[in-house]
């Protein structure tokens, strides 16, 4: 049997409890020694785990949000074909299908080309001499960029909507029979549609310039796609220059009125309500556009047949209906 040395053995002792000449302590010296060394790590204080708990939970928040605001407008991106009729998509657009591809609203897209169309409206409206707004019922096709005046005849009686139309039909014959009767004669019309005249100073006495018409239309879409379908365009002449359209799936009319446009005519004899539409020295008004972004405007443009029931209840009923609302004079440079 190999003898091992007493210098040996004093070795595997140092190696197996520890005692070395830098621990001369031995094991239990060398447990105090990584206590001390634990003691002396750094960790997280309380405000840095709050703080970090903080962030985490905005970080929650923010991710809730998105995917909230993913999940109920994620119909934006929707694009369908409704058939809007042939007659109506050859007078909005010159097509010669029945059938527009469209967006569903709420829709993204086209609410920036409804912001884009309005910047362009403002921009014609600043440079205007005059504003005139007809209703319709029935899509429009005549788009002429100035409008004869009989001789020695003063525009400046042309000063209400049912004034400037009743001498379209007079004097350029029965093509513009489209607009209605009365058209915002007795302040908000009770009509589908509008067509915005911007007028500008004649050259002559014999006729007014017309720089641009802006037009919107609301149309019930009965095939499958069931809604309404609504559009709004900007045609110089008979070109169109811009425009911006939106389909409300399943919309259906509203029996109460919600009028595309107001009048606040110069004078005003009528007692009652009507007396909140008068603006004796500068006439101006009220124009609602549809709103890409509310998913129940389908449901509030005004039906053909109703009738309205006061002169306030029938813009103020478009209350919150659309954020195109717009106000503007019908002289502007007044």
């Amino acid at each position: 049997m190999r003898k091992t040395s007493k210098k040996a053995n004093k070795v595997f002792s140092a190696s197996v409890f520890g005692v070395r000449k830098d621990n001369p302590g031995g094991f239990a010296s060398g447990l105090k020694t990584e206590n001390r060394k634990l003691k002396t790590c750094s960790g997280f204080t309380f405000v840095e785990i709050i703080v970090a708990l903080g962030i985490g939970a905005m970080v929650v928040a923010v991710a809730t949000m998105a995917y909230s605001s993913i999940g109920r407008y994620g119909v934006s991106r929707r694009q369908t074909t409704v058939n809007i009729g042939l007659t109506n998509a050859a007078a909005f657009y010159g097509a010669a299908s029945g059938s527009v591809g469209v967006s569903e609203a709420p829709s993204f897209a086209a609410a920036a080309m409804a912001n884009s169309l309005r910047e362009r409206f403002l921009g014609d409206l600043s440079s205007a001499t005059a504003v005139v707004c007809l209703a319709r019922n029935k899509a429009n096709t005549n788009r002429p960029t100035n409008f004869t005046l009989p001789a020695n005849f003063d525009a400046r009686t042309l000063v209400t909507p049912e004034n400037f139309r009743t001498n379209l039909i007079d004097t350029n014959g029965t093509t513009y029979t489209s607009f209605s009767t009365n058209s915002l004669g007795n302040g908000a019309t009770v009509a589908t549609n509008l067509s915005i005249y911007m007028l500008y100073s004649a050259t002559n006495a014999t006729s007014i310039t017309v720089d641009a018409i802006y037009e919107s239309d609301w149309v019930a879409v009965t095939n499958a796609p069931a809604g309404v379908y609504a559009s709004v365009r900007r045609y110089v002449g008979t070109t169109l220059t811009d425009y911006y359209h939106v389909f409300y799936p399943e919309a259906t009319h509203n029996a109460t009125v919600r009028p595309s446009a107001a009048f606040f005519t110069r004078s005003d004899t009528a007692t009652g309500d009507a007396r909140y539409r008068l603006a004796e020295h500068r006439p101006f008004y009220f124009v609602w556009w549809p709103d890409p972004m509310n998913q129940t405007n389908g449901s509030q443009y005004p039906g053909e047949t109703t009738v309205p029931v006061g002169a306030r209840g029938d813009y103020m009923l478009q209350s919150g209906a659309t954020s195109y609302f717009l106000v503007f004079p019908a002289f502007p440079p007044l």
